[in-house]
């Protein structure tokens, strides 16, 4: 087979493209693809939604009135975690149902939004695996997430749309998914009215000694994320990090741990 520099050069970037494929679809806490994979398949989508249609019910017959839930869009076991992506379930006692608040990165672009809808919709989606988590906070608890997550001041006060699916949990430049969550939980259980805008929070975590997740991202994933992924940025992390190629990010796993140091009575419960 004859090999030329055009050749080459090809090859060489389609192992970029390669890299931040696997990076780009390892950490897509939310969002579409718009034609990037395949469209799930009708099955995929009921089975979704029959998951959610359990954790609904688990959420009924728990008498709970808000909880933490969580889902498994991609296998990210290559860095140590199982869920994906996170929201916080909210249960409309006029009309009987659960919706689910969460930040949503709509076609893998650099804004997020924040998105309500029917608990069953969160989960019906291209899911890699058909488990949920819910955890469930004491009452006291649940009614501060409830007053925090259902103000659209404080929602808005506490959302960078600036999207980053890497986030520094640390830095206010950008932020993903369940950086909003942890964020805005912070400010729901300092409940003193000393979290006034995301720089606050993040300090507020870090006196409490929120330990977000420490994932390896080596050198070409790295540079193959900034060449070609508009939601993948470093531009917030260290360079310690960058030589150590670990980097901090909030990640479902990292939320559950310390909500639970924070609340004796908190459950958590898996739905299959």
């Amino acid at each position: 087979m004859k090999w030329n520099i055009r050749s080459s050069m090809r090859c060489q970037r389609n192992v970029l493209l390669a890299c931040v494929l696997v990076l780009a679809q390892a950490w897509a806490f939310a969002g579409q693809d718009c034609g990037e994979r395949a469209a799930p398949t009708p099955e995929a989508l009921a089975k979704g939604l029959a998951l959610g249609e359990r954790l609904r019910d688990q959420l009924e017959a728990s008498g709970a009135s808000a909880a933490l839930v969580a889902r498994i869009g991609l296998n990210l076991s290559e860095f140590g975690q199982r869920y994906t992506h996170m929201g916080l379930a909210v249960r409309d006692h006029v009309r009987k149902r659960w919706q689910v608040m969460h930040l949503f990165n709509p076609c893998g672009k650099a804004e997020s939004e924040i998105l309500v809808q029917p608990l069953e919709k969160f989960y019906e989606v291209d899911l890699f695996e058909y488990e949920g988590l819910i955890i469930t906070p004491s009452y006291a608890r649940q009614a501060a997430l409830r007053t925090a997550f259902m103000n659209p001041a404080t929602t808005r006060l506490l959302h960078n749309p600036a999207y980053n699916l890497i986030a520094h949990p640390f830095n206010t430049r950008f932020q993903n998914s369940n950086q909003w969550i942890v964020e805005m939980a912070a400010l729901a259980i300092e409940a003193q009215g000393g979290i006034r805008d995301r720089a606050a929070a993040q300090n507020w975590l870090k006196a409490q000694g929120f330990e977000p997740g420490n994932i390896r991202i080596p050198n070409l994933r790295r540079s193959a994320a900034r060449l070609f992924s508009p939601n993948v940025s470093f531009a917030d992390h260290t360079q310690e990090e960058y030589e150590k190629q670990q980097y901090l990010v909030v990640t479902v796993d990292a939320i559950a741990r310390f909500l639970a140091s924070q609340d004796r009575d908190l459950k958590q419960l898996t739905v299959r």
